[in-house]
């Protein structure tokens, strides 16, 4: 074969090549198994609400809706804006309608009825007279449609109940913190009653937990839960794992308790241990310590925090959609050393109730060592949940670490013992008063000899 021939021959083989290299690619496409990652633009509202100047007195339900119609009016604004900008479903807070501090009776005219169950299929927008007191409901419905979106809100609301019933309150109606869900038609798909109260006397515990889900288009199955929940086995990580949830709308009315129950760290922080997508919605109110919202990933968060001005923050992000094979990818980040000032004596608790108080001159609570390398290291004291907790900064991998004076149990004698958890693990000693120590796993493994 000549020259000229051989490479007419060369130029035809890599001709066919590249063209049986495309047909190849093109039906990896057709047939599903070249994916581009798949991905959705969430919203979520953190809501400085309009709230009742006095939520503990009776008023109608007209005045209760002229209330509540003030706050859905920011919420269609919002969801609007949202629309415009991509978004496929926006997540609105805990409490953003109707306020807080209610009792059982004032709350009542802000109720609306809502049907529990999953074969009720109801567009409150197109049926507007299929059930009574459902101002709400509608207004949200129509919010969804108009935009085309999924939306998510909180409201309370109300269902009758037969003295039958051994659970029913006395007033014959039960009244939940509940979560509607309705798709881009309008539609309610999805309702949930919040589990754990937090010192809500206006509302009941539904029987059982609400498992919840209800499925998109876009990213496929979603469960959520309320606020106070994210603290619980049930029903937020049972919903997870029986479920193999990845996608959460999370409302929420969180009032930030420094150091460890801030809102945007403990939502980033459940979203990377679980490695789920978490749409949260707050409340914007500094003053009472509430603000933090965000959209968050395992790895990537979209975070709002603030502390400083007030008016509400519409966050849009597009993310990717979490499969059920997901697997996390954490890098070991180097821990950051940062400097603790040394704290004064006497700590007064946010009520202004309580104090932690030590004498002058007594050696501080804590101390950690390594190999006989004895140093003081600067502690500080916090209040969460209405308990005193006293902090020892950790700066080795390795050593001792000795509490003498932090309460872990009252009242109870029990033997000295390693207790795990996927957040970490600690160990305490009731015999020797009250020793605690607890560590990530996903950052450290920290073995200390606790005595």
């Amino acid at each position: 074969m000549d020259t000229q021939s051989s490479s007419r021959f060369m130029a035809y083989n890599m001709d066919l090549c590249w063209k049986l290299s495309v047909c190849f690619f093109c039906y990896q496409v057709v047939s599903g198994r070249v994916k581009e990652e798949a991905r959705y633009v969430a919203a979520v509202y953190e809501h400085e609400s309009i709230l009742s100047p006095n939520p503990t007195a009776l008023v109608g339900r007209q005045a209760a809706l002229e209330l509540m119609g003030r706050n859905l009016d920011i919420y269609e604004q919002q969801a609007a804006a949202a629309a415009r900008q991509g978004a496929q479903i926006i997540v609105f807070p805990e409490d953003g309608i109707h306020g807080f501090n209610f009792t059982r009776r004032s709350i009542y005219p802000y109720l609306d009825f809502v049907p529990h169950s999953a074969s009720v299929k109801w567009n409150p927008c197109r049926e507007k007279y299929l059930f009574n007191d459902t101002e709400v409901l509608k207004r949200l419905s129509c919010m969804a449609l108009k935009n085309k979106i999924f939306l998510v809100a909180n409201l309370g609301t109300k269902q009758p109940c037969e003295h039958t019933d051994p659970r029913c309150p006395r007033d014959g109606r039960y009244q939940f913190n509940t979560n509607v869900v309705f798709n881009s038609a309008g539609t309610l798909v999805a309702t949930y009653r919040k589990h754990n109260l937090y010192f809500e006397y206006a509302f009941d515990t539904a029987p059982e937990p609400d498992y919840k889900l209800f499925d998109t288009p876009f990213a496929g199955k979603f469960g959520m839960f309320t606020c106070f929940d994210i603290l619980f086995f049930e029903p937020a990580v049972n919903l997870i794992r029986q479920y193999n949830v990845k996608q959460i709308v999370y409302p929420t009315a969180w009032m930030n308790q420094l150091p460890l129950l801030s809102a945007v760290e403990f939502q980033q922080a459940f979203a990377t241990a679980f490695s789920v997508n978490i749409l949260a919605a707050n409340i914007h109110h500094p003053t009472l310590g509430m603000t933090g919202s965000g959209i968050y990933t395992p790895v990537k968060s979209f975070i709002y925090h603030n502390m400083e001005s007030h008016g509400g923050k519409l966050i849009v992000a597009e993310i990717p959609v979490i499969s059920t094979d997901y697997k996390t990818n954490l890098e070991h980040n180097e821990k950051l050393r940062e400097n603790v000032h040394h704290s004064c004596n006497t700590l007064t608790s946010t009520s202004g109730d309580d104090r932690v108080c030590f004498p002058e001159r007594q050696e501080a609570p804590g101390k950690v060592s390594e190999k006989g390398n004895q140093q003081s290291p600067p502690l500080f004291y916090a209040e969460m949940m209405y308990d005193n907790f006293t902090f020892v900064p950790v700066w080795e991998e390795k050593g001792e670490l000795q509490v003498l004076s932090v309460i872990l149990v009252a009242g109870r004698s029990c033997k000295q013992e390693v207790c795990n958890s996927q957040f970490g693990s600690y160990s305490k000693n009731c015999g020797k008063k009250y020793i605690i120590l607890l560590n990530n796993p996903l950052w450290a493994k920290i073995h200390f000899q606790v005595s």
